[in-house]
């Protein structure tokens, strides 16, 4: 039962999508403009969370649990746009396979060697990535890449091998890739294109898409949800109806 003193999150019925295409294989990704009537909202409520250093995952960052009022409101604001757009059954249901607040915060010279490359969410074609930007502030939005070795722009299980080995020979042909945040084309990884940061923008896209945002170290690293590269993470995945 949602407490009575918790934002409902209503949808703004002004708002409209649209569905890009990106790249040679064409991946759909999906764009929302002013989602929310009150996207103070989710900043308050992010506002009320405790942040703590990522450790689970490679997310450059600090993370706090985002409660279930802002998780539904969002997986019931795009479940019907993933289904269209994506051409999923009309029964298709959608578990959460987690979701966060998240602030960009880790500086460069601390960042992994894998965070200084584009990566992939899932390699299930049928698990979706639900983005809400969410401060007024200016930042850095997000890059959609191809991996130049493979011609890649989806790391799926079948692709995994392959994407993996050719990685892993660039890296011995190299002393040493560059230590920061990835926000560019490189004779490895070609941008296909960017998604600009606006507050009550919502992305959507498959987590085998090949991305990274696009952090500039000198603006976007904070720990404070009020200043901050806020974003709202909901991680899904589709699955057919039992029963």
């Amino acid at each position: 039962m949602q407490n009575s003193n918790e934002p409902s999150f209503a949808l703004n019925p002004d708002a409209r999508w649209h569905v890009l295409k990106i790249g040679h294989e064409h991946t759909r990704v999906i764009l929302v403009d002013n989602l929310f009537n009150n996207v103070s909202d989710v900043r308050r409520l992010a506002a009320q969370q405790t942040f703590t250093q990522e450790e689970t995952t490679y997310y450059p960052g600090v993370r706090a649990c985002c409660p279930d009022v802002l998780r539904d409101a969002m997986l019931s604001a795009s479940a019907n746009m993933i289904i269209q757009a994506y051409g999923l059954p009309q029964d298709t249901r959608f578990s959460d396979q987690g979701s966060w607040f998240s602030l960009a915060a880790t500086p460069e010279k601390a960042l992994h060697p894998l965070q200084c490359l584009p990566h992939f969410d899932s390699q299930r074609p049928t698990d979706f990535a639900v983005m809400l930007y969410a401060n007024n502030q200016s930042f850095s939005g997000t890059g959609f890449y191809r991996h130049l070795p493979t011609g890649f722009e989806n790391i799926t299980q079948s692709r995994w091998p392959a994407f993996e080995q050719a990685r892993k020979d660039r890296a011995h042909r190299m002393t040493k890739r560059p230590q920061g945040y990835f926000n560019q084309s490189t004779a490895e990884y070609q941008r296909l294109g960017t998604i600009d940061y606006k507050p009550n923008r919502m992305v959507v896209y498959p987590g085998t898409l090949l991305h990274s945002g696009l952090i500039d170290p000198n603006k976007d690293l904070s720990e404070s949800s009020e200043t901050g590269r806020l974003t709202v993470n909901v991680f899904v995945s589709a699955e057919a109806k039992v029963g």
